[in-house]
């Protein structure tokens, strides 16, 4: 069972991420992590541990990215390359070319903080997407 788009970042969006790690084996925990780590995946435990106390689109987001690195088999921290790769798929799943269309008209903006504020979204997820974007043209 692969996470699908998610559309709206809400409780039930992690509920349902939730369900699909607990699906496919892999345990979620929240702790205090170093530095500004948002989360880890350790694949000789099947654990994905968040950092304590962000917001729930912080929390969607680094749940999708550590999933990632399960779904690849990846353990600890991995290249910058496949780090942007991996933060380029998360993207994708949270943000449609409609939904950023319209975040981008309402703010007027074409700066990634204002967009990800009004989607609700980590400004990581917003750049990886505009870099996608980028690549298409």
């Amino acid at each position: 069972m692969a996470a699908a788009t998610v559309h709206r970042v809400t409780a039930a969006s992690l509920t349902a991420l939730l369900l699909v790690c607990e699906y496919q084996g892999i345990a979620v925990r929240w702790d205090h992590l170093p530095g500004d780590m948002w989360g880890v995946y350790s694949h000789r435990d099947r654990t994905i541990t968040l950092r304590a106390g962000m917001s729930q689109g912080q929390e969607v987001a680094a749940l999708l990215h550590e999933m990632e690195h399960a779904r690849r088999g990846d353990d600890g921290h991995q290249p910058r390359a496949v780090e942007r790769r991996i933060d380029e798929t998360v993207s994708h799943q949270l943000i449609t070319a409609e939904e950023y269309a319209r975040a981008e008209a309402v703010t007027g903006a074409r700066d990634s903080g204002a967009i990800a504020a009004e989607m609700g979204l980590p400004r990581w997820v917003v750049s990886a997407y505009r870099r996608t974007l980028r690549r298409a043209r």
